[in-house]
């Protein structure tokens, strides 16, 4: 994903501190690419592949890194430092095909970490040191900024896991019945939105027999300014917490959309895991995957509808 934060960094353990910056958690087993200046500010992330699929997996970093015009990139390998080696040559070997200059590979395994420069030159491990990551400064200041830094995907996956107490008294609210406005959708999560607060057990029950509706659904992704993403993809991450999970693949897709417009690919691809939860297909959930795969930036984003007009005057009521 794209980001536009700058940071000096003068050590591979800055490097290392960025990482849980830009993704929102720390990772593991994982393959981080960073896109260095003068070319547009870009990462992405990667889980590591078997063996047999480590051409794939390279693959995945290589398109999105073409697709965005990386001339020069940084990688970072999560995993047993003994082991980076065969992926370290494996990403080598497919960045140098694709034209694009690796400036350095840092492998890490979550308390030291070694530079592997080249193909070459992987028995010879350039420096090495140790590092604490989530200590770092750079974390730190962040932190006490309000940003949230988590120490796993885990950890991320949780801020959508269902709240039985809260997924309780909206299944026994659904059955409100009321006609598909995606007026009354748009206006209800803008309040929301604008005040940090989450919709009621009624409401939110009204939102997801609403999302059956493709009008409503696509009202609750199609009218948010990229701007706004960030307080709407909270109000929906709060709905998709209270939404049993027989229900949540229309909501959770939501979620997914408004992450990545929010430039959180991470956090988006855990919304689509909870919509998979489901186990029914939701053609927002796909349209979602295809932007994560494909690289599609969420900067050059604009609203795709108008406001709907209101059909309904139903403004929600106590829990």
């Amino acid at each position: 994903m794209t980001d536009q934060r700058h940071l000096a960094v003068r050590s591979p353990e800055d490097l290392l501190a960025c990482v849980p910056l830009l993704l929102g958690f720390l990772p593991a087993e994982s393959v981080v690419m960073l896109g260095l200046p003068p070319d547009p500010a870009f990462h992405a992330r990667v889980d590591i592949a078997p063996a047999p699929e480590l051409p794939r997996m390279c693959q995945a970093l290589v398109a999105p890194a073409l697709k965005h015009r990386l001339g020069r990139v940084v990688l970072c390998v999560f995993t047993d430092l003994d082991a980076a080696g065969v992926v370290v040559q494996e990403l080598l070997a497919a960045f140098r095909v694709a034209g694009i200059e690796v400036r350095e590979v840092i492998t890490a395994d979550g308390r030291n970490w070694r530079t592997m420069l080249t193909a070459e030159e992987l028995g010879e491990h350039q420096t090495y040191g140790s590092y604490d990551a989530l200590s770092h400064r750079f974390v730190a200041e962040a932190v006490v900024a309000g940003q949230v830094v988590l120490a796993s995907r885990e950890r991320l996956a949780l801020s959508l896991a269902p709240d039985p107490a809260a997924a309780a008294k909206v299944a026994s609210a659904l059955a409100v019945q009321a006609v598909p406005d995606p007026s009354w959708v748009v206006r209800t999560t803008a309040a929301h939105a604008a005040a940090g607060t989450c919709p009621t057990p009624r409401e939110t029950a009204r939102l997801v027999v609403a999302l059956v509706d493709l009008d409503c659904r696509d009202a609750a992704w199609g009218t948010v300014r990229r701007a706004e993403a960030r307080a709407h993809l909270d109000v929906w991450l709060g709905i998709c917490r209270a939404t049993p999970t027989p229900l949540v693949a229309a909501p959770a897709a939501v979620a997914a959309f408004l992450a990545w417009l929010a430039g959180d690919g991470a956090l988006s691809w855990c919304a689509l895991d909870r919509s998979r939860e489901a186990g029914v297909p939701c053609s927002l959930a796909g349209l979602v995957e295809d932007l994560l795969q494909q690289a599609v930036s969420p900067l050059d984003w604009r609203p795709v509808l108008p406001e709907p007009r209101s059909a309904d005057p139903w403004t929600g009521g106590a829990a």
